[in-house]
């Protein structure tokens, strides 16, 4: 299946920092991913998607340690991060912060934070905007992080709502205690708030400080822009609605703010089609839901916009010759 283009992440100096706060030898990381050795010097360097999510398993394995993740989410110091957090340290509150953060993260690079504030409570998902995974120890640690930010902001013990992993940790019981609840397995990486912890003050709200970053964010994201082509667009936009029911070209192309006939010219003119995205979507998560979820094929046809799980059925063995069952047996056998 052919990968979308120009899905970069940028790794450099705060890789290094971390990598040596977790006690993680580098050399030994980049040489097990093989990546040169110079990756993270000078202003870094922008790896494909394939190479990150190398990195982060070469830290898992190079670690040997369940813990990692929960180190990493932990461990993380503001000397590691950029004028984002900064901003988002300066909010008044939870809600703010994360939207702030969400909004930066959607703009300049391929992961994101999705912000669903609600009457009873928060929830913030982490997601990648091209795969439907993204590396096991960067959403741990991002939960990790959104949890000990909150708890440092407001200087207040918050426990959350809710947290949910398509993959827990082998030894979960770690995470139950810093969590202060237990895991639950889910499709994503969120975590959620309640309403109260969501809106409670954080004691480091500073907005003159706010104004004074805000101008530099604005640029950031403005010189970042959206160099996605239609095809990427239309695919990120994909993992989104599926799941809601919408996913037709009038929907989608209303979310990215064009006609539906621009969309299909647009696609057209990259030698791509509305329906050859939307069938590359929806394999790719239908993959990924059966090798790493325990939910039905109804569960899955659902959140992939079929009316019925046997269109789910036939789709499948058009795309893969198989049967989703015997995929998904296949994916847990494998090594």
């Amino acid at each position: 299946m052919r990968e979308p283009r120009d899905q970069t992440t940028h790794v450099g100096s705060a890789w290094r920092l971390l990598l040596r706060d977790l006690g993680v030898d580098e050399r030994a990381v980049l040489r097990r991913a093989g990546l040169p050795l110079s990756v993270f010097e000078g202003e870094g360097t922008h790896l494909s998607l394939d190479d990150y999510y190398t990195l982060h398993e070469a830290v898992e394995a190079e670690a040997s340690d369940p813990t990692i993740a929960l180190r990493a989410g932990s461990v993380a110091s503001l000397e590691l991060f950029d004028p984002a957090l900064f901003a988002a340290i300066c909010s008044p509150n939870l809600n703010t912060a994360a939207s702030r953060l969400g909004q930066f993260k959607r703009l300049v690079g391929p992961f994101g934070l999705d912000v669903d504030v609600g009457a009873r409570e928060t929830r913030i998902t982490f997601r990648c905007k091209y795969r439907p995974d993204v590396p096991r120890n960067r959403g741990v640690s991002e939960l990790v992080f959104l949890v000990a930010f909150a708890r440092r902001a407001t200087r207040h013990h918050i426990t959350p709502t809710h947290v949910v992993l398509p993959q827990p940790p082998s030894d979960d019981a770690p995470y139950t205690v810093f969590f202060g609840r237990p895991l639950t397995r889910g499709d994503a990486y969120a975590v959620a708030f309640g309403a109260q912890d969501a809106a409670r003050p954080f004691l480091t709200h500073n907005e003159p400080m706010w104004k004074a970053f805000e101008p530099s964010l604005r640029r950031r994201m403005t010189e970042a822009g959206d160099t996605r082509s239609t095809r990427e667009q239309v695919q990120a936009a994909l993992f989104e609605l599926l799941p809601s029911g919408r996913a037709n070209a009038h929907e989608v192309a209303k979310e990215l703010g064009m006609g539906t006939r621009t969309l299909q010219r647009r696609l057209a003119a990259e030698e791509s089609s509305w329906l050859e995205v939307l069938n590359e979507t929806r394999e790719r998560l239908a993959r990924h839901y059966l090798s790493t979820t325990e939910m039905s094929a109804a569960q899955i046809s659902f959140l992939l916009g079929f009316e019925d799980p046997n269109s789910l059925f036939r789709a499948f063995q058009r795309w893969t010759g198989t049967t989703p069952e015997s995929f998904r047996a296949h994916a847990r056998h494998a090594p």
